[in-house]
């Protein structure tokens, strides 16, 4: 009689752990399923659509400037630069306010060196100083450059303007100014001497 009542309770309490084991069940499958429809109930909206056509139109402004930009650089070619510039106002020697300025203009520390290309060409680069020691405001300044090879024959001359109005800082040389320059020759020689180069003052603006 014991051992029933034994037996009977323990499948009593056998009953009552499986109906908590299904609850415990129930509950996870319960709370697992709300978090997963909480996460995909609201999905992000994408914006990458519009990133896309903000991309392209920057692409396609870019484009434009660049054709722009390209043509109106075939229509306007840059002068060589050995080619002459007119300057309105520019005195030469033999008349009578360049032969009265030309004594307070110096030129000096002239030096010439030779540079290479990526094409492989030679070029002569002089450079040097001018200094306006008068009391006027010089606008442009005229040199003639004369280079000369290992033998001392003529190699390259031209005109040079190593201060106009085009170029930088884009303003006039003050009076007791110093300013340096460097010019270049294009298509040098083998034999072209950098040890002896002649620059002499042929053209003035001042005001």
């Amino acid at each position: 009689m014991f051992f029933l009542c034994v037996l009977s309770d323990l499948r009593a309490l056998r009953g009552k752990l499986f109906k908590l084991e299904s609850d415990i069940i129930h509950a996870t499958l319960f709370w697992t399923g709300l978090a997963m429809v909480e996460f995909t109930t609201a999905p992000e909206k994408s914006v990458r659509p519009v990133t896309l056509l903000i991309a392209a139109g920057i692409v396609a402004v870019m484009a434009v400037a660049v054709f722009f930009l390209a043509r109106n650089q075939k229509e306007i070619p840059a002068p060589p630069s050995g080619a002459p510039i007119y300057i309105p106002g520019l005195v030469h020697p033999g008349e009578p306010n360049f032969e009265y300025y030309r004594k307070y203009i110096r030129i000096e520390n002239t030096k010439a060196s030779l540079g290479i290309t990526f094409s492989r060409a030679r070029i002569a680069m002089i450079s040097g100083v001018i200094a306006n020691e008068g009391d006027r405001k010089l606008e442009a300044v005229e040199v003639k450059v004369t280079l000369y090879d290992v033998y001392g024959g003529l190699s390259k001359e031209g005109l040079r303007y190593p201060v106009q109005p085009g170029l930088p800082p884009y303003k006039p040389m003050e009076p007791l100014e110093k300013r340096g320059f460097t010019v270049n020759f294009e298509s040098i020689e083998q034999l072209w001497n950098p040890g002896k180069v002649v620059v002499e003052l042929t053209g003035l603006k001042y005001q």
